[in-house]
């Protein structure tokens, strides 16, 4: 597969709106990491990037009641890629487990949980921002 070298692209918003079910957190890792690698994502920060969308996307699919949907928008901000999902449905939000939260804290991905309300946002730095630039 080709590299290009240059600018990262401009990406979205890309808008996935499935059921809430575990059953489909490979497809919402296959997108994030395909836009993450096209906003100049390295491999570490990618599997971090696929770790926080499974994480994130199921804690808010464990408490969600049967026949919720998630939907998961993707897009860019200031070459960041920025991943916001919510569960679509009148519920009370999610809670992050201490092994979760271990889990998320050790990526290199900033993230929140908008409480009381089931959904996150994360955002993962695109190649202009490593190496602490």
């Amino acid at each position: 597969m080709a590299e290009v070298k240059g600018a990262a692209q401009r990406v979205g918003p890309v808008d996935l709106t499935v059921p809430a079910s575990s059953a489909h957190l490979r497809i919402l890792r296959l997108v994030s990491s395909s836009l993450g690698a096209s906003v100049g994502l390295d491999v570490d920060q990618l599997d971090d990037l696929r770790i926080a969308v499974d994480e994130l996307c199921s804690l808010l699919i464990e408490p969600a009641p049967p026949g919720a949907l998630l939907r998961v928008t993707l897009t860019t901000e200031d070459d960041h890629l920025v991943v916001e999902g919510a569960i679509l449905s009148e519920t009370a939000g999610a809670t992050i487990d201490p092994v979760s939260q271990l889990i998320l804290d050790g990526l290199d991905i900033e993230w929140s949980s908008a409480a009381p309300t089931p959904c996150f946002q994360l955002r993962a730095p695109g190649e202009q921002h490593r190496d602490g630039s």
